[in-house]
């Protein structure tokens, strides 16, 4: 391109920008400005107390998953190995006792947080400075439902190789919404489902980055257009959308869908990501209980949502190259099998994957992810679209990556409310692993 042309491009892809970042800063002043008919009642974590609990021993480990049974616990995330602590949700009336369990076996417990709505009302005050603040991103917060959908929209409607798609709809109605992107017909395609888990908002975050960046940098950055020319992406960045608008409405902490369950009045919704068909459905790292968050469903697929990915793999399984699921937290970068010790016969391929991924991510800012088959970096679980993807659907080289924070870090102790400040590089180190992996 001569220099002419050069600031030309750039100014196009500028011009670009600013129209999605208008649109987008009216659909939220539209969205304030209408009146509301009646408050939600969010539910109160008021003395809810979140502690690490690091298990050291078999007989700790097991001790660990009878008290967490017995008390009712909220499992942010389990322990991934002998001295990697457990990050637990404790109700106010078993916390002490929780606690005093635990100590007892030789396990080391410490509170991170005595009050856990006090980290969810930090983080609504930092999401309402940035609603407002003059410069504004798409990174700089945690986008709503109809935010993240008119961002897409607004893609699709700027550039051109950019298709803006829904694959179904929730159990309430809403669109399974994404995008495809692509520069040419027929290329082996990269499949991403994000957002599975209501409360985990850095995963579509993580989501609408990777489109942002196929989007406005086709035309510009040589990385992205090899890519481009190598693959049709199709990026969905929240599956889960019941869910995901009933944690910013009502429940920051919510995981399920939102489906009335035959099972119990009283509880609603299945965890979506233990209700695909997979060896040992309903029995490893899942529950039959309809109140348990791990909750795997009636039978498989009896959510829309996880029927909705089913059918949008299957559609196009034979160009289907790489399947990821984002999640978070945990820093971690995985493959099957989750259900399973066993390895898959391609364990190498997908071991030297994730680590060029993981030094990808490294070179960001010094982050590290741990790596390797599900049921050895975390825990044993079945159910899970991955192994689905690989086993049923003939995918071989499929991935979860649970994004930041992890035990190694400060804002660990936050959870899923990963502070806004932290999404920029969040997301751009999730993307550097994406590209190396596929690349």
């Amino acid at each position: 391109l001569s220099c002419h042309e050069k600031i030309a491009s750039y100014f196009d892809m500028a011009y670009a920008k600013f129209r999605i970042a208008a649109a987008l800063l009216f659909s939220v002043a539209l969205s304030s400005a209408l009146p509301q008919s009646k408050k939600t009642l969010r539910v109160d974590y008021t003395g809810h107390r979140l502690v690490s609990v690091a298990p050291t021993t078999e007989a700790h480990f097991r001790l660990l998953v009878a008290l967490e049974e017995r008390f009712k616990v909220d499992v942010w995330q389990e322990p991934n190995g002998f001295g990697a602590p457990a990050l637990l949700r404790l109700r106010p009336e078993v916390a002490d006792e929780f606690v005093n369990s635990a100590s007892r076996s030789g396990m080391t417990v410490n509170t991170t947080s005595s009050n856990v709505q006090e980290l969810i009302d930090n983080e609504r005050k930092d999401m309402r400075f940035m609603t407002y603040s003059a410069e504004k991103s798409l990174f700089d917060r945690y986008l709503k439902y109809e935010e993240l959908k008119s961002a897409l929209k607004d893609y699709a409607n700027v550039y051109d190789h950019v298709t803006y798609t829904s694959i179904g709809r929730s159990f309430e109605g809403r669109d399974i919404f994404g995008v495809h992107i692509k520069a040419k017909e027929n290329l082996p395609i990269v499949f991403m489902e994000c957002g599975i888990h209501a409360r985990e908002w850095i995963a579509p975050s993580a989501c609408l980055y990777f489109i942002d960046q196929l989007a406005t940098k086709f035309e510009n950055d040589t990385m992205v257009r090899r890519l481009m020319e190598k693959y049709e992406w199709r990026i969905h960045p929240v599956v889960n959308p019941d869910g995901y608008v009933y944690s910013h409405t009502t429940d920051r902490l919510w995981r399920k869908t939102r489906s009335k369950n035959q099972f119990s009045t009283e509880c609603v919704g299945t965890d979506g990501n233990r209700n695909f068909d997979t060896e040992g459905f309903s029995i490893k790292g899942s529950s039959t209980d309809p109140c348990k968050d791990t909750f795997c469903g009636a039978s498989p697929f009896s959510e829309p949502e996880a029927r909705a990915i089913r059918d949008a793999v299957l559609n196009v399984r034979d160009r289907i190259d790489f399947f990821f699921s984002v999640h978070s937290f945990g820093q971690l970068w995985m493959f099957p099998h989750g259900y399973d010790f066993i390895h898959v016969p391609n364990y190498d391929e997908l071991m030297n994957i994730s680590l060029k991924a993981t030094e990808a991510i490294k070179k960001v800012r010094h982050t590290q992810f741990d790596f390797g088959p599900t049921a050895y970096t975390l825990y044993e679980v079945a159910g899970r679209s991955t192994d689905w993807a690989y086993e049923h659907a003939g995918i071989r080289k499929v991935f979860t990556v649970e994004l930041e924070p992890s035990w190694r870090v400060h804002d660990w102790k936050k959870g899923f409310m990963l502070p806004v400040r932290e999404i920029p590089m969040a997301v751009k180190e999730a993307w550097e692993g994406v590209k190396a992996a596929v690349e």
